[in-house]
């Protein structure tokens, strides 16, 4: 068959040409792609879906802040009631029950993140003084807790919530209660306060269990919210009043709320959706309102032009994948290149092996072309070869009667036993065998008996020497050669092996099992095989012409 070389010339130039091709095309789908993806970003990342977002992340992390300290107050609660009916503490008003509950209510204090003051207050209705109970504090500086002096509820109006209303509110409403955030005249520290009234068993009104957070705490925490560069954020007490407007002076306060917060928040609630509005400056801004744990409200204010940022990012990034595309579309180029005549060397390496002998090589291309099918027929080529070599290796060292290694097998064994090159056989020894009374076998019950019974001398002789090489060197004459652990066993394997056999023959009647044998070891007077094998022949014969003279008594 001739070989055009220009045909070659012609299709490497189209593979080139299409690796051009395949790169351009990818570069389309690519660019194709991120566009889909920068108008689906845009039209997903809106501003409604960001804010949304922004608000419930937000409100989420100041609930968790303020569940935190309603979690603790309410565990002192139910400790407080719990210990009402242990034994030994008959009396809610004793100084054993306040010790009980001061201890407790420090300890839990102490694992509640936030919390400025945790306090349990008696009635004075109850106990006739206003200052019973106990009031721990801790400062901002410090994380330790210290007992204050307790306020003294008797000399204050029950109007007066800078200092008292801690205290009445709860007892008037008679359920657990989040305070508005308040001035605390006592502390001097603007605050919320969680606050659970406690009542005997009886149904009489014992005093007030509550915890405090700084204000402070929470507005520091806004400094932290991801309100990209100029937003805002405020806080709504529960009676529709503005406590905190970072936008302003960042302090904390308590007073109305202007009318356009008003409206706006009251937009909000009404409608539930984000709002947009128009500023002074002609630029627009987005809001919302998420509602907190305590009923305040988180309003969160940000340009609409820095959410929209997003789209300018993602036109740069367009850019930036463009110019990389085309980085990569040259180094692609150069390696497609490559990859078409790599396999032809490989292939050319391999052939080249295989014309030398060694077929164990092997080379697969993956182009998915021409070469590769060329490259799968010359290693199944190779692999057939190599198989079939094998077989006619393993069927020339195989005896065919017995399946055991053949005079040729036996031969190269002895060749490596007298080159001995990595001292494998420094100790060994030869076991000569010869099955007796193959010929009269033969003569009496047919060839087909002598097979059987060669067979079956050649199965004992394995499964006693199971780690020995066993060969059939000729008719009824068998080599074991032993090293290792079963040279080390040698005796006892011999043991075995006259004291097994000597059993009937299945399918040759009256026929018991019988093999004549010898053992030789490699020593300083048999210095190479060809002594140890003959001293083993001799033994061999002896035996042989012993058991003769047995069958014949």
């Amino acid at each position: 068959m001739s070989y055009d070389i220009n045909d070659t010339k012609k299709s490497l130039r189209k593979k080139i040409l299409f690796s051009s091709i395949t790169v351009l095309l990818l570069l389309a789908v690519v660019m194709g792609t991120v566009s889909v993806c920068v108008v689906d970003k845009l039209s997903d990342t809106n501003s409604k879906k960001i804010m949304t977002q922004l608000c419930e992340n937000e409100a989420y992390k100041f609930d968790n802040r303020l569940n935190l300290v309603k979690h603790s107050v309410d565990i002192i609660n139910e400790y407080a009631n719990e210990l009402q009916y242990m034994s030994g503490i008959t009396d809610v008003y004793s100084d054993e029950y306040e010790q009980h509950i001061k201890d407790f209510s420090i300890a839990v204090a102490n694992q509640t993140n936030g919390a400025l003051a945790v306090y349990f207050r008696y009635s004075p209705e109850v106990t006739g003084s206003g200052t019973d109970g106990f009031f721990w504090t801790r400062s901002r500086e410090s994380d330790k807790f210290q007992e204050t002096e307790n306020t003294d509820i008797l000399a204050y109006n029950s109007s007066d919530v800078g200092h008292v209303g801690w205290f009445y509110i709860p007892k008037e409403t008679g359920k657990p209660l989040w305070m508005t955030p308040y001035y605390n005249e006592n502390l001097d520290v603007f605050m919320i306060s969680y606050i659970i009234p406690m009542y005997h068993d009886n149904g009489e009104f014992i005093g007030v269990i509550g915890m405090d957070i700084d204000f402070a705490t929470i507005v520091n925490e806004t400094k932290n919210m991801d309100l990209y560069e100029s937003g805002s954020v405020a806080f709504v007490d529960l009676k529709g009043r503005l406590s905190y407007f970072s936008d302003d002076s960042g302090a904390i306060e308590n007073s109305k709320l202007s009318s356009a917060l008003y409206n706006h928040i009251t937009t909000i609630n009404k409608f539930n959706e984000l709002l947009e509005i128009s500023n002074n400056d002609g630029s627009t801004s987005v809001i919302c309102c998420e509602k907190l744990s305590n009923g305040m409200m988180l309003y969160v204010n940000v340009p609409k032009s820095e959410i929209d940022s997003d789209r300018n990012f993602l036109m740069m990034l367009c850019v930036v994948i463009t110019v990389l595309i085309f980085a990569v579309s040259i180094v692609f180029i150069r390696k497609r290149t490559m990859r078409i005549v790599y396999p032809l060397e490989k292939l050319t390496e391999i052939t080249k092996q295989y014309a030398n002998g060694d077929w164990s090589g092997q080379y697969i291309s993956d182009t998915n072309d021409e070469i590769e099918k060329l490259s799968e027929c010359i290693s199944q080529m190779a692999t057939n070869t190599q198989v079939y070599i094998e077989k006619l290796n393993a069927l020339a060292r195989t005896d065919a009667m017995t399946g055991i290694g053949n005079k040729t097998s036996y031969l190269e064994m002895v060749e490596k036993i007298q080159k001995n090159k990595h001292n494998k056989f420094d100790e060994y020894a030869v076991v000569a065998m010869d099955l007796n009374l193959l010929k009269k076998t033969n003569d009496t019950y047919g060839h087909e008996c002598g097979d059987i019974l060669l067979r079956e001398a050649s199965r004992y002789i394995c499964r006693v020497f199971a780690k020995s090489p066993v060969f059939r060197t000729g008719g009824d004459e068998f080599v074991v050669i032993l090293y290792s652990d079963d040279y080390r066993s040698r005796e006892e394997l011999l043991r075995q092996f006259e004291s097994g056999m000597n059993y009937p023959v299945e399918g040759i009647p009256g026929m018991l099992l019988s093999i004549a044998f010898g053992m030789a070891e490699h020593s300083v007077e048999n210095p190479d095989y060809e002594s140890v094998f003959e001293l083993a022949d001799e033994k061999m014969y002896s035996k042989k012409t012993e058991m003769k003279m047995l069958r014949q008594d």
